[in-house]
């Protein structure tokens, strides 16, 4: 399987809510940076995090870009989850995956809020 195969279905995964096949493709000692908030390091904390938001559903993804060069792949696109409390998060982003050995050895996601369009 190819890096991009893999991270193809990692991004599937994040969009079922399917943290095991995520945390699959990841190293022990993977990092998972939220730029701008925090970052969640080693695979017992990454695994933590989706622990304690299984709340979260994704409502609808659309990728626009998957770019790779060599180890490293960007993904990029449009977001929208729901929590537990009904709270819309309505979001673009970009994911960049740095692999491994055909493992995600360190994840950046940058994340900015759809502004909502006045009438």
């Amino acid at each position: 399987m190819t890096n991009k195969e893999i991270i193809v279905q990692v991004i599937d995964a994040f969009d079922t809510g399917n943290s095991d096949v995520i945390t699959g493709h990841m190293t022990d000692d993977a990092e998972w940076h939220f730029l701008g908030d925090q970052a969640y390091i080693g695979l017992e904390t990454i695994k933590k995090f989706f622990n304690d938001h299984k709340e979260v559903k994704v409502t609808s993804s659309i990728k626009n870009h998957i770019i790779v060069d060599g180890d490293t792949i960007a993904v990029s696109g449009e977001i929208a989850c729901t929590t537990s409390k009904g709270i819309l998060c309505d979001m673009y982003y970009c994911d960049i995956y740095e692999m491994e050995n055909f493992k995600i050895k360190k994840l950046i996601s940058y994340t900015v809020g759809k502004k909502k369009q006045s009438a």
